[in-house]
């Protein structure tokens, strides 16, 4: 039995005459945290992107927990158990955090989902909404609209909209990007209390607060893997230090 949550095999992507991800492979096994870094324009989000199916690999191949989803759309990965969040924050404002989870967990439920008709927080949809919640701190704040809240707050909205669909794997672009320091901690404490068994793959351009929350680090630049290993690897690579050094 596979016992592997993610296979990127020789992916890359091409855009036009830019090579944005070239010929990266990752074999993440099932409740793994790994964390994917680099410089600005090193092609993580990319590579993000080629997994969660929003644009399709030029070469190589995606396995999530043993099938082949290289030409899958996303909702049918969604379907396979692969849930992620983006690095700019994209809610409904004027509704509330209830209403903002309930809409993700609808539509990642087992019925069709139909924006005209009345949904309830009942059974299964409710048990979703009040667990999403409660996993990133906000069931106090569930009626509070969400143009109200600060912005880490709605930070950990987006984290709840991707557990409302009880991801099997989790896909964090950026989870701390434009946080104050104390949210940055709430943040990593709430990634940090996730479920041993949800796997998690994060960007993160804070490669201090990225090393902190994995056990493998794969680091990109110029869409290549120049380093691959444990954070204390990482930490001590030469190659590395160099392209942190050079994008300060």
């Amino acid at each position: 039995m596979d016992d592997h949550a993610l296979r990127v095999e020789d992916v890359s992507v091409r855009f036009g005459g830019i090579l944005a991800v070239d010929a990266v492979s990752m074999t993440v096994r099932k409740g793994d945290r790994w964390a994917v870094i680099g410089p600005n324009g090193a092609g993580k989000t990319t590579l993000f992107r080629a997994i969660s199916g929003e644009v399709y690999p030029t070469r190589g191949s995606i396995r999530l927990h043993g099938a082949d989803v290289t030409r899958a759309p996303p909702y049918r990965r969604a379907r396979r158990g692969l849930g992620r969040t983006y690095q700019v924050t994209n809610l409904f404002p004027d509704l509330t955090v209830e209403e903002n989870v309930l809409i993700a967990a609808n539509g990642c439920g087992r019925t069709r989902f139909r924006c005209w008709w009345p949904v309830r927080m009942t059974g299964e949809l409710g048990q979703r909404v009040d667990g999403a919640l409660g996993q990133v701190g906000l069931s106090q704040r569930r009626r509070h609209h969400v143009q109200e809240l600060s912005h880490g707050e709605q930070r950990q909205v987006e984290l709840a909209l991707a557990l409302a669909g009880r991801p099997r794997i989790l896909l964090l672009d950026e989870p701390a990007a434009g946080l104050a320091a104390s949210e940055r901690a709430t943040m990593r404490q709430l990634i940090e209390d996730l479920p041993r068994d949800l796997t998690i793959v994060l960007i993160e351009h804070d490669m201090q607060l990225a090393l902190d929350l994995v056990e493998q680090v794969v680091c990109l630049d110029n869409g290549k893997t120049i380093a691959a290993g444990t954070p204390d690897q990482i930490r001590a690579n030469e190659q590395v230090q160099m392209v942190y050094l050079r994008s300060d």
